[in-house]
């Protein structure tokens, strides 16, 4: 029974686990869909079926796109701005802008039928997505995910 123990402990302190685990409890996808068509159990099967795919789509455009982007606007940051904020604050907020931003835009383009004029539909949906997602993600999923991470490695220490 104890051999889910080193796979445990791998997968606890494996670097891009709690990054993972981030991405995939960030995504959008059931808020923004209930918004749109309203909540039922079809609805939430079609969400559970295009899951796996979102994350892995928004784990990718993250890690391949945003965050090399945001790393690399660092550099120009004023110092007036880089002084004041930290890093562990400016790079996942500009991270979220991004993603947010790229993701309302297909959003906004594949529900034609919702929003026949794209610049006021992707102005509401950035916006509503938005000002979820930083809230959401800075005072609830990250310091939850965070605790949980955190006492998992003190549970299953690492073996080298």
């Amino acid at each position: 029974m104890k051999n889910y123990k080193p796979t445990l402990r791998t997968l606890v302190h494996h670097p891009t686990t709690l990054a993972l685990a981030l991405v995939s409890t960030m995504v959008m996808l059931t808020y923004n869909t209930v918004i749109r068509y309203g909540f039922s159990w079809p609805i939430l099967l079609n969400v559970i079926k295009i899951y796996p795919l979102a994350v892995i789509f928004i784990y990718c455009l993250r890690t391949y796109v945003t965050l090399p982007l945001v790393i690399r606007l660092h550099h120009y940051f004023p110092k007036a701005i880089s002084n004041k904020i930290p890093r562990h604050i400016t790079v996942p907020l500009l991270v979220i802008t991004g993603n947010v931003s790229i993701m309302m835009a297909i959003l906004t383009e594949t529900h034609r039928q919702l929003y026949p004029l794209f610049l006021p539909g992707y102005i509401d949906n950035w916006a509503k997505t938005f000002f979820v997602a930083i809230p959401l993600f800075f005072f609830i999923v990250r310091p939850a995910i965070i605790y949980i991470f955190n006492h998992l490695k003190l549970r299953f220490p690492k073996v080298d």
